[in-house]
């Protein structure tokens, strides 16, 4: 993929417009203060330069209305193009790999307000790609919550929480209706262990190695956790495994709130001595991480 792109120009071709913050307009509303709607040319995802990760703290559903996006979302691949949805549960790891000149989309991010809610969003992202109907419901539901958000005159906390709750509802039921027609969804057990193996993966702030400490946790044989992942995802375990080290350490060493040495970033993702970690990172990228980090910092 084509990844030498003029992020300068990006940056101008990427101006945010017509966005509607919440905390704009109810600053002194707890919950309302940790949704961020926006309406158009959004910028969620254009403020990330590409390659580069970011973790986001909160949960986020992504409208796209114009143009292509390709992201990394918690390890997994997604080409996202006109009328695709995309559901983000919070503190997943999105890189953006390229992205064209006229994308746009809707999207909102929210926090956990009830358990419910965790049960509709899950622990992976959901990715749909919607026929004309579904995709004007969708927009309906943004346009109902852009409403509620600019009446600014009262407490709509009740009236914004049930429409995400209602539209993450219908998101599943969405998502059923695809898998059903791919013939996975009665497939419960494969699905639960490959989403709570990359649920760990996700959540452990520096990536753990070694496929015992996944399958222990699991209660399952590794050779069981690969067959699952392998048939799933076309990937097994320890790819899996390497792609999250590979993105960690990507993270580490675009950090621009702390500096990390090579020697320390091998410590902290038990990769061995420096050049042991500089051999793994340069046949999974074709570059050093030394020049991984001149690059970014060029950027």
């Amino acid at each position: 993929m084509e990844r030498n792109i003029d992020n300068q120009k990006k940056k101008k071709t990427y101006k945010k417009r017509n966005s509607h913050s919440l905390t704009e307009h109810l600053a002194s509303n707890p919950f309302l203060d940790c949704i961020v709607l926006n309406m158009e040319r959004s910028p969620m995802l254009n403020e990330i330069l590409l390659g580069n990760t970011y973790r986001f703290p909160e949960h986020a559903v992504i409208l796209i209305t114009e143009g292509t996006l390709k992201v990394d979302v918690s390890l997994e691949s997604l080409s996202l193009e006109k009328h695709s949805l995309l559901l983000i549960p919070a503190n997943s790891v999105i890189t953006v790999q390229d992205r064209s000149d006229n994308v746009n989309y809707r999207s909102i991010s929210f926090p956990t307000f009830c358990s419910e809610q965790n049960d509709l969003i899950g622990y992976e992202p959901i990715k749909i790609q919607l026929q004309e109907n579904s995709h004007s419901t969708i927009e309906n539901y943004f346009q109902l919550m852009d409403m509620l958000m600019r009446k600014k005159d009262k407490d709509n906390t009740e009236g914004m929480q049930h429409l995400i709750l209602s539209l993450l509802s219908h998101i599943n039921t969405l998502n059923d209706t695809m898998l059903q027609s791919i013939g996975l969804l009665n497939l419960p057990h494969p699905q639960q262990l490959k989403s709570e193996f990359l649920y760990l993966l996700n959540s452990e702030p520096y990536p753990i190695r070694t496929v015992s400490y996944y399958t222990d946790k699991l209660r399952v044989t590794p050779g069981h956790l690969n067959n699952v992942m392998k048939k799933l995802t076309g990937m097994s375990t320890t790819e899996w495994i390497n792609k999250n080290t590979i993105r960690a350490a990507r993270e580490l060493l675009s950090n621009p709130a702390k500096y990390y040495t090579v020697v320390e970033i091998a410590e902290l993702l038990h990769c061995g001595t420096e050049p042991n970690f500089s051999k793994f990172f340069k046949s999974h990228t074709g570059e050093t991480p030394s020049e991984f980090r001149k690059r970014i910092q060029q950027k």
